[in-house]
Formats: C-alpha cells, structure tokens, sequence
C-alpha cells in the first residue's frame, strides 16, 4: 500500500504527550526509547498498514487494527485515504 495521510485523534495525541511526560518525569532516557519505538511503529503503520497488528471489533462501523509496542496498543483505523489513530493505551 502507499502512503496514506496520518491523523491522530486530540485525546491519542493527549496520551501520547502524558505518556512522554509522565516518563520524562522518571526517567529521560526511558521516555526517549519509548517515544523512539512508538514513532517507529507509528511509521511502519503509515507505509504498511496490515502488517504486524490485528483486526479489532470495536463495536463501531470501520476496519480497526491494534499494533502493540513495548506495553502500548496504537488502535487506528484504515480507510482508502488515511490512517486515523484513535487511542493509545498502556497495558501492564
């Protein structure tokens, strides 16, 4: 697949800044390998976008994925034209 346009959802951009923030807080290096991997996958999804994650049912119309990073699932969803990221979340 091409490239598509890539948008995030304001409250996947909201989490992705805590996240950043509440690690930089701890510690500086963690936060940067952190934001490091998941702008990595973030780029892989952009170029291929049914590689490397899973279809979910999230109970709402439209084809969802799931990609996983360290302990953090990106869900976005897939359409002709763009990429939307629609929530970021850390599981332990």
């Amino acid at each position: 697949m091409a490239n598509h346009e890539f948008v995030f959802s304001n409250s996947a951009a909201e989490t992705f800044r805590n996240i950043i923030r509440d690690l930089q807080q701890v510690s500086l290096l963690s936060a940067e390998k952190v934001r490091s991997r998941i702008m990595h996958k973030l780029h892989l999804i952009q170029h291929q976008p049914l590689q490397a994650s899973k279809k979910v049912e999230l109970g709402i119309e439209g084809h969802f994925r799931c990609a996983t990073v360290l302990n953090y699932k990106i869900y976005y969803q897939v359409t002709n034209e763009k990429i939307a990221v629609v929530a970021l979340v850390y599981e332990k």
